[in-house]
């Protein structure tokens, strides 16, 4: 990135780091050094930020909390970047919430419920940001974060090569499980539409959905979460486990015992050892069951490139 623009984005408010170790910024604890990481204050330096990349052709990510994504050893030949600033507030108005995307989700969830909101409760212990969640369309198996979606500002790339911002209704955007069809566009805001709800009621449904998760899921070690989508009427994480793969290891990763449809970083694995894994459950849950699949989470490479999900 030439001195230039990092010069303009200074100016604009935004932070600039060199090399940065991607590991410090996913959940998996795995990643190599970024050739730039940039943290984003205001809409107005997300202006010049998408003006100035776009401009020179550079490689670029947006990250949340990074909870759903594998980073390369070799790191990330571009730039990543990360909304801040006025993208971490949180504005409550009757039973509207306006959340910018940088939002941590487990404090828009107790943010809500301290408002004696209902509409976000399932979302408890689901970790990342507001913006990431949208994008995913996470939840339960019952109910997703779109249920609660007003409507999501959001940038987009125009025919001209402009990034332009809209505000997308929720009958306008495609949600569907864990998709949103919105992997060309940057999330900026988020607005709820939720409902008043005594607060014994509220607390109550978060506190059983955090019970749940920490019964069934190996929040104690280091995790992307679920690792691939169920299959259509199926669970990943039962034809993982019905294929004999818990506990199977490679290296430092391991197929975790306590839900197989996650893999756990036990301590020193690489990206190559969770990429082996994710190889040997797709091999073998295809030969035993005929079934193929689909990556939750996203891969990114060394090169700049990031497969979606």
């Amino acid at each position: 990135m030439a001195n230039e623009i990092i010069k303009k984005l200074s100016d604009a408010g935004c932070k600039i780091h060199n090399n940065k170790m991607l590991s410090e910024f996913c959940s998996f604890k795995i990643g190599g050094p970024a050739d730039f990481f940039v943290e984003i204050p205001t809409e107005n330096a997300l202006r010049v930020f998408l003006e100035a990349v776009s401009a020179e052709k550079i490689p670029f990510f947006f990250i949340g909390g990074g909870t759903n994504i594998l980073f390369s050893d070799k790191g990330y030949r571009g730039v990543i970047a990360k909304l801040a600033g006025e993208f971490d507030v949180i504005n409550i108005q009757g039973s509207k919430a306006a959340c910018g995307a940088g939002v941590s989700l487990p404090v828009l969830v107790n943010k809500t419920a301290s408002e004696n909101l209902s509409g976000l409760e399932y979302c408890a212990g689901i970790p990342g940001t507001v913006g990431g969640a949208v994008f995913g369309n996470a939840g339960s198996a019952e109910n997703w974060i779109s249920d609660a979606v007003e409507s999501v500002e959001i940038y987009k790339k125009a025919e001209s090569g402009k990034w332009k911002a809209e505000i997308m209704k929720k009958d306008d955007i495609n949600f569907q499980y864990r998709k949103s069809g919105l992997e060309n566009c940057i999330i900026t805001k988020i607005n709820f539409t939720l409902k008043k709800e005594t607060e014994r009621n509220i607390l109550k449904e978060i506190s059983e959905s955090i019970s749940k998760r920490a019964k069934s899921q190996p929040l104690s070690m280091a995790n992307a979460g679920c690792i691939f989508k169920n299959p259509a009427g199926l669970s990943a994480g039962k034809l993982i486990d019905d294929a004999g793969l818990k506990g199977r290891k490679k290296g430092g990763a391991k197929v975790s015992e306590m839900h197989a449809n996650f893999i756990v970083n036990t301590g020193g694995a690489d990206c190559d050892d969770i990429l082996d894994l994710i190889y040997i459950v797709r091999k073998t849950v295809k030969e035993k069951f005929n079934i193929d699949l689909e990556l939750e989470i996203k891969i990114g490479h060394g090169d700049g490139g990031v497969d979606p999900k």
